[in-house]
């Protein structure tokens, strides 16, 4: 009988860079992680608390003087230290001698292909992570690990419809104008990313299709970087919105993508561990974490009920 071999394609010891193979899984499921490492905005990070500065203009208006004054007193912009935490993600998976050498019809070498699982896990849990984390700092007394800001969490505009005096947790179009005019007020224009879930997204379908809309101006969708997108016109700006099902129900994110980094102090790898009997195991990792570089630049509208 003919021996069945198979080819290992690691080297022990040896560190696989995974994140190529990351960015291309499952673009349409994880739409945040690809859009943003889509733009190659993707940056070293040289410490596990990740920092960066808002600057703010100075908001006097000019001082007039007459003919021939001294010069006045000095002004400066003012500066704000923003930061987040790098939090560690792993993925293991281990597969026996025997389960390996079969190559199952279909599957072929199954501990590649549970590899290939583990990183399609990894990107959509990073996409939960940057949208729906909240910073939480490593305790070495306890098992509580690192943990990032995600955006809902960075944004500094924020609308709370359960504190409505009317039409309690009823998203209107109204709601969605005074974040964005928030988001104008604060110096930002252009084009924005709007992430909410299924019910949400039907609930603004449903405001768009409305005959009394005015403000609002359906454009026919595109994809961006294979993400399917909506694109709205609106007073103080054009919506993009994006169907994401990692976003939290009730809420919805509004952000510049523009200034949007994913930070890693170590890119997605894959690494062999050591083996003490028949199998084969290793692990794929990641330590990364997210920036806003202007929190004026994003906003969201929270306890959405219909």
């Amino acid at each position: 009988m003919a021996k069945k071999t198979y080819d290992n394609t690691f080297v022990e010891g040896e560190l696989i860079d995974l994140s190529d193979m990351i960015s291309l899984v499952s673009p349409t499921d994880t739409p945040l992680y690809t859009l943003v490492s889509g733009r190659g905005q993707i940056s070293q990070a040289n410490d596990i608390t990740v920092t960066w500065r808002e600057k703010a203009l100075n908001t006097d208006r000019g001082t007039l003087i007459m003919e021939g004054a001294e010069a006045g007193d000095p002004i400066s912009s003012s500066r704000t230290s923003k930061s987040n935490i790098a939090q560690i993600m792993e993925k293991v998976t281990s597969v026996s001698g025997t389960v390996r050498a079969l190559a199952a019809q279909g599957v072929g070498d199954e501990f590649m292909q549970e590899i290939e699982d583990r990183m399609v896990e990894m990107k959509r849990d990073a996409e939960w992570y940057f949208l729906n984390g909240t910073k939480t700092l490593e305790d070495e007394g306890t098992s509580t690990p690192r943990q990032m800001d995600g955006l809902l969490n960075l944004v500094a505009n924020a609308k709370d419809l359960s504190g409505k005096t009317s039409n309690i947790g009823v998203l209107e179009e109204n709601d969605m104008l005074d974040v964005m005019q928030n988001i104008w007020d604060a110096g930002a224009q252009g084009e924005y990313f709007c992430f909410l879930n299924a019910g949400e997204k039907r609930i603004v379908n449903d405001i768009l299709k409305s005959g009394s809309n005015t403000r609002l101006i359906v454009e026919e969708g595109d994809n961006v970087m294979g993400v399917k997108v909506s694109a709205v016109d609106s007073d103080f700006g054009t919506i993009n919105f994006v169907l994401d099902r990692h976003m939290a129900s009730g809420q919805m994110l509004f952000a510049d993508l523009d200034l949007v980094e994913i930070a890693e102090v170590r890119s997605p790898f894959y690494e062999d561990l050591a083996k003490t009997g028949d199998y084969s195991k290793g692990h794929v990792v990641v330590e990364n974490t997210i920036k806003l570089l202007n929190s004026q630049a994003g906003g969201k509208i929270i306890g959405i009920n219909e």
